[in-house]
């Protein structure tokens, strides 16, 4: 597992968009702490972010690839929840930015189940994005408290 910035997950994920832009989806959730797991998949890999919002358009935070060749189990929890509307910029430092913009799914309690099912190892995974996330979000100084 190697944890990265969100704006090299999305690139990740793009690459692999363009290659097959058919069969993707998003999940959304949020966990025990208020952070948003975004779960996002195509029909050869996992991804996941933990983020805040820097503003309405633009989650900053930290991601990871969490599997290969996802089953039908997964698949159909990605598929539950409410319509997400989203459009969201990631910045990137070699490159223009990447803009998604697409209709997800929103359910926390699906996200909640996907971490139970997705592997033993999800609790380390879940452990280590949220110290990550954390780090990265006082460092920018994002969701301080106000004195």
């Amino acid at each position: 597992m190697h944890i990265k910035p969100v704006e090299e997950i999305i690139a990740e994920i793009k690459s692999c968009y363009d290659h097959d832009p058919y069969g993707w989806r998003m999940l959304r959730g949020r966990d025990r702490a208020g952070h948003y797991d975004t779960y996002i998949m195509n029909r050869r890999s996992l991804w996941q972010m933990k983020t805040e919002f820097k503003n309405p358009y633009q989650p900053k935070g930290v991601g990871t690839k969490i599997m290969d060749k996802p089953d039908k189990e997964i698949e159909i929890l990605m598929e539950m929840g409410e319509a997400l509307p989203f459009g969201e910029l990631y910045h990137q430092q070699k490159s223009h930015p990447i803009y998604t913009l697409g209709v997800g799914r929103y359910s926390k309690s699906a996200a909640n189940q996907l971490k139970g099912i997705i592997s033993s190892k999800q609790e380390e995974v879940e452990k280590n994005l949220t110290e990550n996330l954390d780090k990265f979000l006082h460092r920018e100084g994002i969701c301080k408290d106000y004195l």
